[in-house]
Formats: C-alpha cells, sequence, structure tokens
C-alpha cells in the first residue's frame, strides 16, 4: 500500500517541541509544519526526494537506537534547517522499552549525503533526545554527523583558492569552516579565495589561520544572516562586507 503524506492546516505550525520537565506535551507554535503520515510502520516505499524519506529514517535511527518496538503516532513535524539535506524531525510514539508501554517523544536532526535516500547507510543524525511525555526525563543518543561531514569535505586536504593553497582543518557541523595557509596574503587574494570558498561549501562562517598558529583565527567572515560581517582580528576591524575590507571601508 503506497503511503502518502498530507499537510495540514497551518494552525497546527510550530516551531521547536518543548523538551523540558514541566511539559509532556507538544507546544505547537507558529513557523514549521506538521504532516501526517498514512501510515507509520516501516515501509518498502521507494520516495524520491530527501525531504520525503526525511520522517522515514528519522523512525528507523529512532529504532535502532532507543526501542525496536516503537509505535509512532500520525503527525511528523519536520522543519528544514539552514543546511541543505538537514532536517529536525519530531514525533510522538509509544514503547514497552521500560516493561510497560509508555508514551514518548523524540526529536532528532539528520543528514542526507548523497546515494540512495532511502538507504538509511546514506544519512547520519547529530543528537536525538526522546524524552517520556509522564514525567519528562530525557535520554540522549550522540550521532557521528559530524566526523561524517568532516570526511565527506575532506579535512586535512589542500585545496586551491585564487591560486593559494588552503588547508582545511576543521568542520562544525556544517555551519563553519576553518582553512589555514602559508604566508601573507593580500586584501584582494582573501577576499577573492573566500568567495571562492563560499561558491564552493556554501557555509555560514569561515575561519582563517596562519599555518604557523593554528591556536586563533586571524580572520573570519559571517557569510550569511542577519549578522553577516568580516572580522580582521589581526587589525582589530570590522566591516560589513568584503568588498568593504578590500577597500579598507572598516565599519568599526
Amino acid at each position: 500500500m503506497k503511503k502518502v503524506f498530507y499537510l495540514v492546516p497551518l494552525s497546527l505550525s510550530l516551531v521547536a517541541c518543548n523538551f523540558n520537565n514541566n511539559s509532556s506535551k507538544y507546544d505547537y507554535q507558529q513557523s514549521s509544519t506538521v504532516i501526517s503520515n498514512a501510515e507509520t510502520e516501516e515501509s518498502t516505499l521507494r520516495y524520491t526526494s530527501p525531504k520525503d524519506a526525511a520522517p522515514e529514517i528519522a523512525r528507523t535511527f529512532v529504532k535502532n537506537n532507543f526501542a525496536s518496538d516503537c509505535k509512532f503516532e500520525q503527525d511528523v513535524v519536520l522543519e528544514n534547517t539552514m543546511v541543505s539535506n538537514r532536517y529536525q524531525v519530531m514525533q510522538k510514539f509509544n514503547s514497552n522499552k521500560q516493561g510497560v508501554e509508555l508514551s514518548y517523544i523524540y526529536k532528532i536532526y539528520i543528514q542526507y549525503f548523497d546515494g540512495d535516500m532511502n538507504n538509511i547507510s546514506n544519512w547520519e543524525f547529530s543528537q536525538l533526545v526522546v524524552e517520556e511525555v509522564s514525567n519528562g526525563n530525557q535520554t540522549y543518543f550522540k550521532g557521528n554527523l559530524d566526523s561524517r561531514i568532516k570526511k565527506s569535505v575532506g579535512v586535512g586536504t589542500i585545496v586551491d583558492f585564487a591560486g593559494i593553497a588552503f588547508k582545511i582543518i576543521d568542520v562544525r557541523l556544517g555551519t563553519s569552516i576553518s582553512f589555514s595557509h602559508e604566508g601573507k596574503l593580500t586584501r584582494k587574494q582573501l577576499a577573492t579565495a573566500l568567495k571562492e570558498m563560499h561558491d564552493t561549501y556554501k557555509y555560514d562562517i569561515y575561519h582563517i589561520y596562519h599555518d604557523n598558529n593554528l591556536d586563533e583565527d586571524y580572520f573570519s567572515w559571517q557569510a550569511t544572516g542577519n549578522l553577516s560581517a568580516v572580522y580582521d582580528f589581526e587589525n582589530d576591524k570590522i566591516y560589513v562586507t568584503l568588498d568593504d575590507y578590500v577597500n579598507g571601508k572598516a565599519a568599526m
């Protein structure tokens, strides 16, 4: 039997599930979308987009890490994140894990990498939180998303931007990436390299280090969001854009 996801009215939208000891139910607020899954048993359906596959992948991670007997309720909260193919998923379920059937709620961040999106080996999660509804007790499970991202990006490898050799030295869950290089760069060289980095990686924040000092970045660019800015730590200056940095038009 084919499974179909249906959108429900936006009045059931929510920002996030309220995981605190004073609440044992969904805290519905404005912002994301609650979808309803016609069946919640494990499916053989072949999904055609990562977003469609995400709820079932999330349930599989819950079964694999918390309890194999989970019986999931119909409503699923599926939230996009700022990172492509990364989703926040929340859902209520029942389990006999403690010898008696209890109600729980899970919250998980999952990311699709490449290959068959129906295969869980092509996904990873960062953290899974399971809360017992009756008392708010929470259980945490840590996934391997951070290490997998570092491996997929190639931490430790040398890459070329604007004709300059940079070494990828760190990646933080898809939101920031750090590079080091030898020698001193001109403003134009560094700005051009950063723009090429952003075209390639689409990260929010870029940190630049000297090869001989990996303890502290000397330059940082917040490339996206309302707080977009350029930080020249060596000269204690802040710029609004990379072009302002090249032209020496500091904001502070």
